[in-house]
């Protein structure tokens, strides 16, 4: 065979492999441009922060717990596409106790949280549109119902009410001092990467006359 032949023979192969090949480079490609991209997102406004729905919960005339604000994040889809049964989890969940010292609970985590239309929330898997923001709620804060029973509403606290993976007899409400929290969020989807996003929040803890002063001593960080 001449070298001609073997030139021959080598571009029929290579456009052999092209043209098999091609399809499958096509289709990852397409794919990659057109997939659903999510990103946790937040900001101190309306409406990842308003006022709870019952601010002020009354059980047989009395006054049980005080709700001042409620908090959410969003879930947004920067893709291209719808992503599929996404899912939130917390699964690590780090509070400080009044002494200060950094506590991990792992009794009650992971847990899935509840997203958010309108006034309702609504636990399960949901779909996200392609540029749309899904809300989910994490906590409110508010004084307990002790303290109130005492006349002590100075102490505020964080309330998380979520859906354990492991059932708890213990309900799926917990309240821990609004000091400092960190936990960490997973989304998790059909046909989307996992995100994974830690989130701190920061407070005095201080119950004050004006609502807006302790709005502006929480700080909420996405690390």
């Amino acid at each position: 065979m001449t070298l001609t032949d073997w030139v021959y023979i080598f571009c029929t192969l290579c456009l052999a492999i092209v043209a098999l090949v091609a399809p499958y480079i096509s289709e990852l490609i397409k794919r990659k441009k057109f997939a659903p991209k999510l990103k946790v997102t937040f900001q101190k406004e309306y409406p990842y922060i308003g006022e709870p729905v019952i601010g002020k919960p009354v059980v047989g005339g009395k006054l049980v717990r005080d709700n001042l604000y409620d908090f959410c994040f969003g879930v947004k889809n920067e893709g291209n596409s719808k992503a599929k049964t996404c899912e939130v989890i917390i699964e690590e969940f780090y509070f400080k106790n009044k002494k200060g010292d950094l506590i991990e609970n792992n009794r009650d985590f992971p847990a899935q949280l509840r997203y958010t239309v309108g006034s309702k929330s609504y636990l399960g898997p949901v779909d996200i549109l392609p540029k749309a923001n899904k809300f989910f709620h994490i906590f409110y804060i508010g004084t307990s119902t002790q303290a109130i029973k005492l006349g002590q509403q100075e102490e505020l606290l964080f309330f998380m009410n979520m859906e354990r993976i492991v059932p708890s007899s213990k309900g799926d409400e917990i309240s821990v001092p609004l000091n400092y929290l960190k936990i960490k969020i997973v989304i998790y989807s059909e046909n989307a990467k996992k995100c994974e996003q830690y989130i701190e929040i920061k407070s005095l803890g201080i119950r004050r006359k004006d609502k807006e002063q302790i709005l502006q001593e929480i700080k909420i960080i996405l690390s």
